[in-house]
């Protein structure tokens, strides 16, 4: 999951504002200006080029050369129809995975999963490994080196 058993409301609302509503880029630098303006609180300091490319994996080129995000059009409609109040309950979905090993990775800047969240994940699950990588908001890319060594050494863990 990309989020923890519990989302922020505020990022959700940050979410709603934008989701299936952004007007089709003219142009991958339209594209890429979309991309920063949607995820740039979230990945400051990246490169330019480091932008274009995290653009083209969001975006989709049809068979006339016009752009589109490469996402379902109708997720920000189901997102503003639901009521303010309807979060799911998943920490009884949370608790039930006590004693698989896992790896909690939040971005310290992030808006859906709180530092409150991210406490009670582990408080629910001692045994919890968890990382927070700094300067990244929802979600950290999980290239940067200190999610790279988590992951590794969960994965030698399990191995």
């Amino acid at each position: 999951m990309t989020w923890g058993p519990e989302v922020d409301p505020n990022g959700l609302e940050r979410i709603k504002g934008y989701a299936g509503r952004l007007p089709s880029p003219k142009n991958w630098d339209e594209a890429i200006a979309q991309t920063r303006m949607m995820f740039g609180n979230a990945w400051p300091n990246l490169s330019t080029e480091r932008w274009s490319t995290l653009t083209r994996r969001g975006y989709r080129e049809d068979e006339k050369g016009a752009l589109h995000v490469d996402a379902d059009p109708m997720i920000g409609e189901m997102l503003r129809a639901a009521p303010p109040a309807a979060t799911a309950n998943l920490w009884p979905f949370w608790k039930a995975l006590r004693g698989i090993p896992m790896l909690a990775i939040r971005g310290a800047q992030s808006d859906i999963l709180s530092d409150a969240t991210f406490a009670k994940m582990k408080a629910e699950n001692p045994e919890l490994k968890q990382i927070e990588v700094a300067q990244r908001g929802h979600a950290p890319l999980l290239d940067e080196p200190e999610c790279v060594a988590a992951i590794d050494a969960l994965l030698r863990q399990l191995s």
